[in-house]
């Protein structure tokens, strides 16, 4: 797969110009500043790219897969459809998947990916065995991760989570203080898969909107790209220690922060809003 480290093109939804103006800026101004391309996304339905575009396979291929989540079973008007494949045809071929499953439920690198077992909810006619086995294959992954999600969290996605920073390392939310438990359970999966652990800070706030439940506090949900690494904010004294982690953790490239409260609030942070791919004609 395409790994995020290795992207240099970012696809957002127009209507965040309009939902979230300030932090469009922002987010624009620091990617085209570093020379990463930003495109425009029209005729879309919600503000989650990630979710409902298709992923990056390979240089010129992508694959689209079907997005039914059942966490918008009472607003099929927020689903956008496949033919969002049309406004990548730079980038690409994109093959069609009749598998259900959220963009923001692959976390890859160039031969691993992590999901949640939220795909065996999204899927449940599907033998799991020759789900992950038919994943694999579409995804031309080596090695395919299947971790818990996170009980109290209706979305159930990767990305929310837990985060490659190279090969065989993965940035995890410390779940220490939330639940460590849990935190301690999803660890012990990725270290069975040979994966090293390097902890963010995590915290959860308690609110939510329409019954989605804040990502204030998911550091996690970097947007990372070849050029710049851009980490959330959300105010708190926590975002120091959050950059500083991840400064330390990617040298070789500039980490920023923004700040993202009001957009997490709505139950997302960077990497959902964002659609991002390698282009070979990308200035």
């Amino acid at each position: 797969m395409i790994a995020d480290w290795e992207v240099n093109v970012v696809f957002l939804a127009d209507m965040l110009k309009v939902r979230h103006p300030d932090l469009f800026t922002q987010l624009h101004s620091v990617l085209t500043s570093h020379g990463v391309e930003v495109q425009l996304l029209e005729n879309v339905r919600d503000i989650w790219a990630k979710d409902y575009c298709p992923i990056q396979i390979e240089p010129g291929r992508m694959v689209q897969f079907r997005y039914e989540p059942d966490y918008l079973n009472e607003h099929p008007e927020l689903r956008t459809g496949r033919e969002i494949a049309s406004q990548f045809h730079k980038i690409g071929e994109c093959q069609q998947c009749d598998i259900n499953l959220d963009g923001g439920n692959v976390v890859a690198s160039r031969n691993k990916a992590i999901l949640t077992d939220k795909i065996y909810r999204e899927n449940p006619n599907r033998d799991r065995g020759k789900l992950r086995d038919e994943l694999r294959r579409v995804l031309q992954v080596e090695q395919l991760v299947v971790i818990p999600r996170e009980p109290y969290d209706p979305i159930g996605h990767a990305d929310a989570m837990v985060r490659f920073i190279n090969e065989d390392a993965v940035l995890v939310n410390d779940y220490a203080v939330v639940d460590p438990a849990f935190g301690n359970r999803l660890v012990e999966v990725l270290h069975s898969h040979g994966l090293a652990i390097e902890r963010i800070p995590y915290f959860h706030e308690r609110r939510s909107t329409g019954g989605i439940p804040s990502a204030v506090g998911c550091y996690a949900n970097v947007l990372f790209t070849e050029r710049v690494v851009i980490v959330p904010a959300f105010c708190t004294n926590q975002d120091q220690i959050a950059l500083s982690r991840l400064k330390a953790l990617i040298p070789k490239v500039p980490v920023v922060s923004l700040d993202c409260t009001q957009l997490a609030r709505e139950g997302g942070v960077l990497n959902c809003i964002s659609a991002s791919f390698r282009h070979s004609l990308s200035s």
